[in-house]
């Protein structure tokens, strides 16, 4: 489980920028790929974000914002 205060600055990033992936957690916390990836699993637990990994035009593959998010 992650730092309440980790996960709540994930969660206006990625309503920030609307499509994240384990290296853009990374590099926006500082964190390393089994925290960024657990970070991740929250944020899609929570359905902050959609399950599926997509491809996003000038981004590449990652996981969108949920559709009840925006």
């Amino acid at each position: 489980m992650q730092s309440d205060d980790l996960f709540e600055r994930a969660k206006l990033f990625t309503e920030e920028v609307g499509v994240v992936s384990v290296s853009s957690l990374q590099r926006k916390f500082l964190i390393g790929h089994t925290q960024a990836e657990q970070l991740l699993n929250e944020l899609i637990e929570e359905s902050i974000c959609e399950a599926t990994k997509t491809f996003v035009l000038d981004y590449g593959y990652g996981y969108k914002l949920h559709q009840g998010m925006n």
